[in-house]
């Protein structure tokens, strides 16, 4: 009767054992998880500094694009009022000319202007995306760091089983000796 219950000790103390170890198992998974969402989380930070980066070049373009097409909107208007003022039909002509010249070098900022501004769009979108992503994976990360610490509670709670089935047979053995 004392050998069964030895036994029966022992082979809860096992089942015991094998839960521990299937938990710390769970434990490690979850662990490398974690190292997942910080990497991710590192990603989604240099993507962001990347777009913020284009975002400020492009608003710099549109800027500098902005001032040249004044510029030769003014050059033009100039040309023009030359042309008006010149004296014989050669020099109105060059005039014209350099004028025409200037207005098309203001369309080509103007077009490169508008295409800075698309751009500046298309970055802000493409910011709020991932900002909309990286709040996802932050919330993930939460969901998987408290998955991770239940698992954890769960495998110190079935060692701390283990441990006590273990004492309470050293214990049972230990009597049965001294009888």
């Amino acid at each position: 009767e004392d050998d069964i219950a030895i036994q029966q000790l022992e082979k809860e103390t096992r089942e015991v054992e094998r839960l521990a170890k299937i938990d710390a198992q769970k434990a490690r998974v979850e662990k490398s998880r974690e190292a997942f969402f910080e990497y991710e989380a590192k990603m989604a930070e240099q993507t962001e500094e990347r777009i913020e980066a284009m975002e400020k070049k492009a608003e710099l373009e549109f800027e500098k694009d902005k001032e040249e097409a004044e510029k030769f909107k003014a050059m033009e208007e100039k040309a023009e009022k030359e042309a008006l003022l010149a004296k014989d039909k050669k020099e109105k002509a060059a005039k014209q000319k350099e004028a025409k010249a200037l207005l098309a070098k203001e369309r080509e900022a103007e077009r490169k202007e508008k295409r800075a501004l698309k751009a500046e769009k298309v970055f802000l979108a493409e910011e709020q995306q991932e900002q909309k992503i990286l709040k996802q994976k932050v919330a993930a990360e939460r969901a998987e760091e408290a998955k991770f610490e239940a698992v954890e509670k769960e495998y110190e709670t079935v060692a701390e089983l283990a441990k006590e089935d273990e004492e309470e047979l050293a214990l049972v053995k230990s009597m049965f000796r001294k009888k």
